[in-house]
């Protein structure tokens, strides 16, 4: 009986000795150090490395919104894939202000380089015919809300851009407002690849 009393109390005092004799404490005079940005994520490379309808091209960006890729076409040859991120919420846009990025066919119609907000910034042709349509067809289903006694838009001034918070791209956040944003450096690259009438087709 007396060993079954003294062996609990010989295990909790060989475990307190290892919990005081392991223990590290911060060094206080030492300045604490931020912690590390995470690593660019890696981009999936696309399956589709030639695309034969777009041979033509000169160059074409094909944005997967599942695959979180970006991915740059030469004359139908896959050359680039950058990781992207999206609007804040899922789903295709309907109306303005609903945080979420297109999905559809669309144009390169402006570049800017001096962007009051990004270093690059490339304008897309939204809202197309097409979009104009569901649109009004989302309205009439009731899905688009009400503002006052108006309508909310079907928006406008999406397009693909650097961002100003790196952290969120490397964490694969969603944060834009329904535009597609890449890492600064891709963007700038990109930017140098494509011109005014690019082509560039969003799925999901």
């Amino acid at each position: 009986m007396q060993l079954r009393l003294i062996l609990p109390l010989i295990v909790l005092l060989s475990t307190l000795a290892n919990c005081t004799t392991t223990r590290q404490f911060p060094n206080l005079d030492a300045p604490p150090q931020p912690p590390p940005l995470p690593p660019p994520p890696q981009a999936r490379i696309d399956n589709e490395t030639f695309l034969p309808w777009a041979s033509k091209e000169p160059s074409l960006i094909v944005v997967d919104k599942i695959c979180r890729t970006l991915n740059l076409y030469h004359y139908g040859r896959l050359i680039r894939t950058y990781p992207a991120v999206f609007g804040r919420k899922p789903g295709r846009k309907v109306y303005e202000g609903d945080q979420r990025t297109p999905t559809g066919l669309y144009m390169i119609i402006g570049k800017r380089d001096n962007h009051q907000r990004w270093t690059r910034f490339m304008l897309l042709d939204y809202p197309t015919e097409q979009d104009v349509r569901r649109y009004w067809q989302n309205v009439s289903a009731g899905i688009v809300p009400r503002r006052g006694d108006h309508y909310s838009g079907v928006g406008g001034a999406i397009g693909i851009h650097g961002t100003d918070d790196e952290i969120f791209n490397r964490f694969n956040i969603d944060w834009t407002m329904g535009c597609v944003s890449l890492l600064n450096s891709d963007v700038k690259e990109l930017y140098t690849f494509v011109s005014v009438g690019t082509l560039v087709y969003i799925k999901e």
